[in-house]
C-alpha cells in the first residue's frame, strides 16, 4: 500500500523555507525509525520512500511531505509522525515543530493500474508540477532539463522495483513511452539544491504533456504519472529533490 503524508512544519525563528531542508529532515527521520529498518534502507540503492519540504503559499506554512511505497516503511513513518512533536535541527541550532499531520493519499499498485487499464478510454495527457529542484544523472553528469525519456525511465524503474506482481517489462518500453509524450506548455526555471556541502542545479515549475502513441502506451503513462507523487522523479528524492504533483487527464 502506498501512502502520502503531509505535515505542517514550523521552522526555527529566522529560518526561511528552502528545499534543501529536506536533507536535514531525512537524517532526523532515519534516526527515529527502528534500527534494523534504518540499516536496511541505508543499504538499498533505491529507497521505498521520498520526502520533501516546500512552502505552502495558501496556508502560509512549510509543508513536509513523505511518500512511502512499502507497508513496513509506511507503518514506521506513521508511528514517527504520530509520536514526534518537534525535531531538533543540529545544523541550525533550533527545533522545527510539527503541526497538523494528514494522510493525503493511500492507494495500492493494483488500484492505480486498474484506474487506467479498466477504463473505456486511455488518458489524454497530464500536468506535472515540480515542487522542489529536479535533476537527473546520465553518464556521470547531471541533467537539469525535463527530458521525457529520463522522466519515464525514473518512474518505470521505481514502479518495477516496488510494484510486486504488477510489473512492466518490455523491450524498449522507456523509449516507446517517451516517444508518446508531446510537450504542450511549460513554465520552468533553474533551481539549486544544497546537499552535503555541494550544490546541484535542477529545475522547478510546471509542464503540460499530451499523450499519443498506442492505447497501451497512453494507459501506462497515465499510471506512471499518477504514481509519481509517491516516489518523486529523478535523483535524490529521499533527500528532498524531485517532489512532484500530477494531474492526469481522463480519456
Amino acid at each position: 500500500m502506498m501512502r502520502l503524508f503531509e505535515v505542517q512544519l514550523f521552522l526555527p525563528e529566522g529560518e526561511r523555507t528552502v528545499s534543501s531542508f529536506g536533507s536535514l529532515l531525512h537524517g532526523a527521520l532515519m534516526e527515529r525509525l527502528p534500527g534494523d529498518l534504518a540499516k536496511r534502507l541505508h543499504e538499498q540503492d533505491m529507497r521505498p520512500y521520498s520526502q520533501s519540504v516546500s512552502w505552502d503559499k495558501k496556508g502560509g506554512f512549510a509543508s513536509w511531505r513523505i511518500g512511502v511505497v512499502e507497508e513496513e516503511m509506511g507503518e514506521a513513518v506513521e508511528a514517527v509522525l504520530r509520536e514526534t512533536e518537534g525535531i531538533f535541527l543540529r545544523q541550525k541550532g533550533g527545533e522545527a515543530r510539527l503541526g497538523e499531520r494528514r494522510l493525503l493519499m493511500e492507494r495500492s499498485f493494483e488500484e492505480i493500474a486498474d484506474a487506467f487499464f479498466l477504463t473505456e478510454a486511455p488518458p489524454k495527457g497530464a500536468e506535472l508540477s515540480f515542487c522542489t529542484p529536479t535533476s537527473f544523472k546520465r553518464e556521470g553528469r547531471y541533467v537539469m532539463l525535463p527530458e521525457f525519456f529520463l522522466i519515464c525511465q525514473s518512474l518505470l524503474m521505481r514502479w518495477n522495483r516496488f510494484a510486486g506482481e504488477v510489473q512492466l517489462y518490455e523491450a524498449d518500453l522507456t523509449q516507446r513511452l517517451a516517444s508518446a509524450c508531446r510537450l504542450l506548455q511549460y513554465a520552468l526555471h533553474s533551481a539549486p539544491f544544497s546537499v552535503e556541502g555541494h550544490t546541484i542545479y535542477g529545475f522547478r515549475g510546471n509542464l503540460r504533456v499530451r499523450f499519443f502513441g498506442t492505447d497501451g502506451a497512453r494507459r501506462i503513462l497515465g499510471m506512471l504519472f499518477a504514481f509519481a507523487p509517491f516516489v518523486g522523479i529523478g535523483i535524490k528524492t529521499a533527500l528532498g529533490m524531485g517532489a512532484v504533483e500530477t494531474k492526469v487527464w481522463e480519456g
